[in-house]
């Protein structure tokens, strides 16, 4: 009796697993609904619309990708694996698309060639009504000198210095966006593999690609791959 009830369990689990359930929800930004948001089945192929309501309805099945897209908003996409409620109504959750831009300084130099005249300086002079000496000797100005600074001057016209970015860190960015106990939950893997499993994906070049655009479904796929490598290194 015992062998059938587990028997029965399985099969249920496993066809459970096998046919597709719908995923309903809504798709939304500033708490207001987004119209024709293409929600796309990655693995099935299956493309459908959010209505005026925003709301969709799709088919899936466990460790499938379903994505949300739209032209005006960054692309959102989330994993469907064994805990996801089928049950339950989702809220997704759109942000428009932002055009970043490099922090610039541009120096900014009075120019000198203002009041110039054939290609020479032009001194005021105002002569005094009283001529008189004072002891003191003039000094001729040294044109030479001028010119160069007038060079220089053009050649750093404009100047622009780039801040470069800092490069974002796949430890840093994967402790900011998942916890130790999602990883274990997700990735099936126990707690003190956490540590040597991050490590494993740190040496993996591909590990800055998945933080490069700071996308957390991005690395959260890089991190289920990876995830598999490690356990069939493991069960070697």
């Amino acid at each position: 009796m015992k062998i059938k009830i587990t028997l029965f369990l399985l099969c249920f689990g496993y066809f459970q697993n096998s046919f597709s359930q719908s995923i309903k929800g809504k798709v939304i930004s500033n708490k207001l609904p987004i119209h024709n948001v293409e929600v796309i089945n990655t693995n099935s192929k299956e493309v459908i619309n959010t209505n005026q309501e925003g709301a969709f309805e799709i088919k899936a099945i466990t460790s499938n990708w379903i994505t949300f897209y739209h032209k005006d908003y960054d692309v959102v996409k989330i994993y469907v694996d064994s805990l996801f409620d089928f049950n339950k109504s989702l809220e997704i959750e759109l942000f428009q698309k932002s055009t970043t831009i490099e922090e610039v300084q541009v120096e900014k130099k009075q120019s000198l060639t203002k009041g110039m005249k054939y290609g020479m300086p032009v001194i005021p002079y105002n002569k005094p009504s009283v001529s008189f000496s004072d002891g003191t000797v003039n000094t001729p100005v040294d044109f030479i000198q001028v010119f160069g600074l007038i060079k220089k001057l053009f050649k750093n016209k404009n100047k622009v210095a780039f801040k470069p970015k800092e490069p974002v860190q796949f430890r840093t960015f994967t402790a900011q966006s998942y916890s130790n106990e999602f990883l274990m939950k997700s990735l099936k893997l126990k707690q003190e593999e956490i540590e040597e499993f991050l490590n494993y994906c740190s040496f993996d070049s591909k590990s800055k690609e998945a933080v490069g655009n700071m996308n957390r479904m991005t690395l959260l796929q890089f991190l289920i791959e990876k995830s598999e490598e490690f356990k069939k290194l493991h069960q070697k």
